[in-house]
């Protein structure tokens, strides 16, 4: 997978931690889908992006691997 898709990952994975805020300070619920369950969805999500791009930090021993 390549770096800039990771990273497309990583910030979508943001704005759904973001919505999950929202969700629980305004205390709303949408078709049983409560702000607890996307701030889940959205941390989970953005550990597994983060492992999966320092693992490719790794592999590759580069500083340039944005640049790909």
């Amino acid at each position: 997978m390549k770096n800039k898709n990771l990273l497309i990952l990583f910030f979508v994975a943001m704005i759904l931690v973001i919505i999950g805020a929202l969700f629980k300070i305004m205390h709303f619920e949408s078709a049983g889908i409560t702000g607890n369950t996307v701030l889940c969805i959205g941390l989970l999500s953005e550990t597994v992006v983060v492992f999966l791009l320092l693992f490719k930090i790794t592999k590759d021993k580069k500083l340039d691997f944005l640049n790909k």
